[in-house]
């Protein structure tokens, strides 16, 4: 998947028009979320979530916020899926992804992809209005400001375009807010605002109205791929987490 779950290209280009298994709270129930940027990241300073498909784990992904000093905040992606028929693995997708970020903007973002036998990665910086580097899709410069597709500030719900975690690519996008849901989490239910993204990510994804992010879900062929948070404690210990 990228995450762009940051959704993998190969995982990327079969994303259809999605299926919304949360409840909706009342017909018209309209909501918006918080535009603080910080306001997604809880005080243990984690989020873990699992990636299902027909009701099974096929991977999990994990955020890791900390603080250089008080104005920078260094943001630890890591995501791993295993796709398998029986003993046999038929996709493996391993991202791991560390961004910095300043007041809200991107400074930089370095990561590494391993896409099911394809090497990808993004290492750039702001320098000036734009971000540089390489990118195994970027054009460059990339206009700044832009926000990942890592999904944890609440503001990617008003962007039109996205920087690809994965690749480097500039996704372009159409958000539509349909409403509030009742949506699953390890502690109990909660109502979370449902965004609908179309364009070059195709997904629908669900924030609290504090802004964290409590669910995806995006086709892949006929089955629906859900994300949704667990306890860290649930995910596999981090010293068998393989690198890209």
């Amino acid at each position: 998947m990228s995450h762009e779950i940051s959704l993998p290209v190969k995982f990327f280009a079969l994303v259809v028009m999605v299926a919304c298994l949360a409840r909706p709270v009342a017909a018209g129930a309209t909501a918006d979320i918080s535009q603080d940027w910080l306001g997604g990241i809880p005080e243990n300073n984690q989020l873990a979530y699992e990636i299902i498909r027909k009701d099974k784990r096929i991977g999990f992904q994990t955020l890791s916020f900390s603080r250089e000093d008080k104005d920078q905040l260094l943001v630890d992606v890591y995501i791993r899926i295993d796709l398998k028929f029986g003993f046999i693995t038929l996709f493996r997708y391993i991202h791991a992804n560390q961004e910095v970020w300043k007041g809200g903007a991107l400074q930089s973002i370095v990561s590494k992809t391993y896409n099911n036998g394809d090497d990808e990665l993004v290492e750039l910086r702001l320098e000036g209005d734009g971000l540089q580097g390489k990118a195994t899709k970027a054009t460059l410069p990339v206009s700044a400001p832009i926000l990942t597709t890592s999904y944890f500030n609440p503001n990617f719900v008003r962007q039109n375009a996205l920087l690809s975690t994965q690749d480097g690519r500039v996704l372009n996008v159409d958000i539509a807010n349909l409403g509030l849901d009742i949506v699953p989490t390890p502690d109990g239910p909660v109502e979370a605002v449902h965004y609908q993204l179309t364009g070059d990510l195709a997904l629908n994804i669900w924030y609290t109205p504090a802004g964290q992010w409590v669910r995806t879900e995006f086709s892949l062929g006929s089955d629906t791929i859900t994300i949704r948070p667990v306890k860290i404690s649930d995910l596999p210990p981090r010293a068998s987490w393989k690198q890209p």
